[in-house]
């Protein structure tokens, strides 16, 4: 049996999410949605250039009691691209403030990844009220201005355009070196757009690049009043060790777990050992009960 069959006939073992769309202002945003009958919601934040799929088996593989819901960020995924372009953090995290808002969503675990777990982060302090946790993977509280320049550099020198999907997840494979294959391929045919022509595009705003804000939200970690969570990969470039384990001492209730063989894209580098450090975690502040390993 080949990758690309084994991949579909493993897909039919998990659950599907549903597909919304919610107007915030004058934007469109979708998202996905496990539903399940938990008190708590999980709402799952991508990094840049991602979208909410890329949660897809992390959301599959927890309890089915659990509600989730996975955001495309604005100029990302299924939803809307500002014209004139608007990528600051404020942006982004007004966005989410007033998704939750009009889900009605009360007891949330917000969990990000990169530019994600920054949006994550901010929110947790701005809704103390609101967020009943926080899980912050991969990203340091306030970048490095290389961080900005490499996106920069991508906005400018990056393909956008390509033949196939196996060969936009080969180059997803040079930032992720861990990660399965299949699983990248998995991911690369959510996040292209097929076009006439028959070549693939990225389903982002080439602008989100080149608008990427300069974060800081180191002054508001002390205001995180939830349990917190701080995940590194081991081979991060883009949060250092030392950084990752301030981060958790300044956050009252923090904690930091680090992801063996994983680089930045520590959840799709090892999607095992990070599922299991984010349900030992909800285990221990009682989200899920014991078992769900």
């Amino acid at each position: 049996m080949d990758d690309k069959r084994r991949l579909i006939d493993e897909s039919k073992a998990f659950r599907g999410p549903e597909s919304h769309v919610i107007t915030i202002g004058n934007l469109n945003i979708h998202y996905l949605k496990w539903t399940g009958d938990s008190d708590y919601t999980m709402v799952l934040l991508h990094g840049i250039g991602d979208n909410a799929s890329i949660w897809s088996r992390f959301a599959q593989s927890l309890p089915d009691g659990l509600q989730i819901i996975a955001f495309d960020q604005r100029g990302h995924g299924y939803s809307d691209r500002p014209v004139p372009p608007a990528y600051t953090c404020d942006d982004y995290v007004g966005d989410i403030d007033r998704c939750i808002d009009a889900l009605d969503l009360r007891r949330v675990i917000v969990a990000g990844h990169s530019m994600g777990a920054l949006h994550a982060t901010h929110y947790a302090s701005l809704r103390p009220s609101r967020v009943a946790a926080l899980i912050h993977a991969d990203i340091e509280p306030f970048p490095p201005d290389w961080n900005k320049k490499y996106l920069t550099n991508m906005y400018h020198n990056a393909p956008f355009r390509y033949h196939s999907v196996e060969a936009y997840a080969h180059e997803m494979q040079k930032n992720s070196p861990y990660a399965d294959p299949r699983l990248l391929l998995e991911i690369a045919s959510a996040a292209l757009a097929r076009h006439p022509d028959g070549l693939y595009t990225c389903r982002y705003d080439r602008e989100v690049l080149s608008h990427f804000d300069r974060y800081d939200v180191r002054s508001r970690l002390s205001a995180i009043t939830c349990p917190t969570l701080v995940l590194r990969g081991s081979e991060s470039r883009v949060m250092r060790r030392n950084i990752a384990e301030e981060m958790s001492r300044l956050v009252p209730d923090g904690r930091f777990v680090e992801i063996p063989n994983a680089a930045h894209p520590v959840h799709t580098d090892n999607p095992r050992e990070f599922y299991r450090a984010v349900s030992h975690f909800l285990r221990e502040i009682g989200v899920i009960g014991d078992g769900a390993d």
